[in-house]
């Protein structure tokens, strides 16, 4: 099999044409020298607008999204609806040959609802029970499906849904998901493309690391010097590279570059290797 190559989009780089529409061109570029590629989004921001447009309350702790009943019927439609088919659609306007599935197609991805914890709340610094609703954590893998996909010379286009033993459809983070995917079809690079330049170090102010160590990275945690969203980022890269990923890239593509090479050579964002 060719080696493969995972891209996590994130949903504000979605959102951006002029940076979305010349990856897919990149995507391309990666195709034609022989590797393949499976396209990971999620939609969190999209969802979000979709809910304040329904006039569904929203709720979230930590930044995670609380998935009620009302939430993952949003979640099914901005995910698996909109953002996945405008993928496909996109792909295809550039004579991309894309599929548009989810976790639940073919049984993808088996997950388990997410038990009811005590969470510390970052807001309040006091802990409190959560049940994160519809929210899944991944148990099983079928590739199959992506397997026949890649081998037939398609791109497969895949929105963060899994679903239950209880045919339940379950809300999945997309960074975890992806972590999942690269692990299961053994994939040579994880590309977290994301709306900001890569892992900040703070070694200069507003710099972003070019290389780090998987030490180096969880050593900017215990340092407070990343914080927030990069944070379960670094711990899902942590995941991919103990798992057998060679190399983890976080960050924006430079606009300057050729994205295809930057994507092949590592050549944008934050690189961060085992050792």
């Amino acid at each position: 099999m060719k080696k493969i190559i995972v891209i996590k989009l994130g949903g504000q780089v979605i959102k951006e044409k002029k940076y979305f529409i010349p990856l897919l061109e990149a995507i391309v570029g990666c195709v034609k020298k022989g590797f393949y590629v499976v396209v990971i989004h999620g939609g969190g921001p999209q969802a979000d607008e979709m809910q304040i447009k329904l006039g569904i309350p929203m709720e979230k702790v930590n930044g995670k999204r609380i998935t009620n009943r009302e939430t993952l019927e949003v979640v099914k439609m901005v995910y698996r609806g909109k953002i996945n088919l405008d993928i496909v659609a996109d792909c295809l306007k550039l004579h991309i040959p894309a599929v548009g599935i989810s976790g639940v197609d073919g049984g993808l991805i088996l997950a388990e609802r997410r038990p009811v914890a005590n969470v510390l709340d970052h807001k309040t610094g006091k802990k409190k029970e959560v049940d994160f609703g519809s929210v899944g954590d991944i148990k099983y893998i079928n590739t199959k499906l992506l397997e026949i996909i890649l081998k037939e010379g398609y791109l497969p286009v895949v929105a963060c849904l899994g679903v239950s033993d209880m045919s339940e459809i379950l809300n999945i983070n997309a960074d975890t998901f992806a972590v999942h995917i690269s692990l299961s079809l053994k994939a040579e690079k994880l590309i977290f493309v994301t709306d900001v330049k890569g892992v900040f170090g703070g070694s200069q102010k507003y710099s972003y690391e070019k290389h780090l160590t998987l030490g180096q990275a969880k050593g900017l945690i215990s340092n407070g010097v990343v914080s927030h969203g990069m944070i379960p980022k670094i711990e899902n890269v942590e995941r991919a590279l103990i798992g057998g990923v060679k190399t983890i890239i976080v960050g924006q593509l430079d606009t300057k570059k050729k994205w295809s090479d930057a994507l092949l050579n590592n050549s944008h964002g934050t690189v961060i290797t085992k050792n």
